[in-house]
Order: structure tokens, then sequence, then C-alpha cells
């Protein structure tokens, strides 16, 4: 698993949090539904929390029985936004926060690949490079996640 390079931040997660495991069953029909073919490090974050994780990335829609609704809220917040460009043909929705951003990957852009987003009312008429690799994304949800619990708890 590419994400396991990650070993000591998400065990302090699933330390707090019980993640809830997509089965690869769920993975394959996701795919079926869709007709595409997932990064393989976005599969392993679904085999590891796609159903959820507790506190982690709550408020945020970004597991496995939100991921057929928020490809279309995306196009929605698009247009009603009368943002320039459309999203790519094989971006493919993977996080959407309080129905005001969201971010993204094409799945030409290899196992790895980097995420893209969009926030509301944001000046760039173009989608924004966020991450270099989805696994940058997941390690900076984590370490914002770890700050926030530690501010919480002291």
């Amino acid at each position: 698993m590419l994400i396991c390079n990650l070993p000591e931040p998400l065990q302090l997660i699933f330390s707090e949090n019980k993640p809830s495991p997509c089965s690869d069953l769920e993975i394959i029909q996701l795919e079926r539904q869709k007709n595409i073919s997932l990064p393989s490090t976005y599969k392993d974050f679904l085999k590891m929390m796609g159903h959820g994780a507790g506190k982690f990335l709550r408020g945020s829609d970004c597991f496995y029985q939100h991921l057929p609704q928020i490809q279309e809220w995306a196009k929605q917040l698009l247009l009603e936004n009368d943002f320039p460009e459309a999203l790519p043909k094989d971006a493919f929705v993977f996080f959407m926060h309080q129905g005001y951003q969201f971010s993204f990957f094409r799945l030409s852009e290899g196992d790895n690949p980097p995420t893209y987003s969009y926030c509301e009312g944001q000046e760039e008429p173009d989608f924004v490079k966020s991450h270099d690799q989805f696994s940058d994304f997941l390690k900076v949800e984590i370490e914002l996640y770890l700050k926030s619990s530690m501010s919480r708890s002291s």
C-alpha cells in the first residue's frame, strides 16, 4: 500500500477513531458503475477507511456513500458560480467540504495522482493544483486533524 508510508500518523488516528474499510467488492462495484479504474493509492484509502474513520474527516463528504453524489454536486457548484472551466472528462471528485469546495484527481495521471481543487469565490479562473500526489492530500489532512485534536486536548 502506497499510503502506508504514513504509519505513525495513521496509527495515531486509528487509536482514537475506528476505521471502517470498504470491501474489494464495493470498490469493484464503484469502478464498474462509473466505468473507471481508480488509482491504487486511492483504493488503499478506501480499503483503510472508505466508510469513515470516526472524527477524522467528519463534516466532509469523502466516504463511499458520498462518492456517487459528489461528482454531481461539484458540477452544480461550478455552474452556480459561473466558473469558466468544466471538470476534466477524467476527473474523479473524491472530497467535498461543506458544499463550497471540492478536490479531484484525474484518472489519467497515475497511481498516486496530483489533486486539484476548487473553492467558491476563488479568484483563479482555473482549478488549483493543491497537492503533487493523493497521498500528500491525505498526509496534510492527517496533520491538520492531529493538530486540532492536540489543541482540543490541551
